[in-house]
């Protein structure tokens, strides 16, 4: 029976262990997460097991980790899945942000891409650097 549930699993692109792993991930945040009603703990484990699912191969070839070893891939799925609620609603905000002012990335990287969905916080950021830099320069002192 578990075998063709697995089978099943991985003929529609789902890594069987990366959902388990997400599953009981999902799970340990519902039970320290308090405050929370059944159905907020039902669509957080949801969202956090399915993170884990489609995040952990990008995480794992990101970092260039042998996808072979389970215990490195089953790690990172449950921590995917402990956090994936948190990540599901960070990239919403940050799709909103954008929405509301879209901007083209300036070079292919990740500094290009924040500083695409994040203007403000790049003019805060740059702001600050030049006041730090002027803090530390010296005055012109006459000779």
């Amino acid at each position: 029976m578990l075998d063709q549930v697995a089978a099943l699993l991985i003929s529609i692109g789902i890594n069987p262990t990366h959902l388990t792993a997400g599953l009981a991930g999902s799970f340990v945040r519902s039970v320290i997460t308090t405050g929370k009603n059944r159905w907020e703990i039902l669509t957080g484990s949801l969202v956090g097991t399915l993170s884990a699912v489609y995040l952990t191969p990008i995480v794992v070839s990101w970092f260039s980790l042998d996808a072979s070893a389970l215990s490195s891939t089953n790690g990172i799925a449950f921590g995917i899945g402990m956090i994936g609620m948190s990540l599901a609603e960070g990239g919403v905000r940050i799709a909103q942000r954008w929405a509301n002012n879209p901007r083209l990335p300036n070079e292919i990287s990740m500094k290009g891409f924040a500083e695409a969905t994040n203007p403000d916080d790049d003019r805060a950021f740059q702001r600050k650097l030049a006041l730090r830099k002027a803090a530390e320069t010296p005055p012109n002192t006459p000779e």
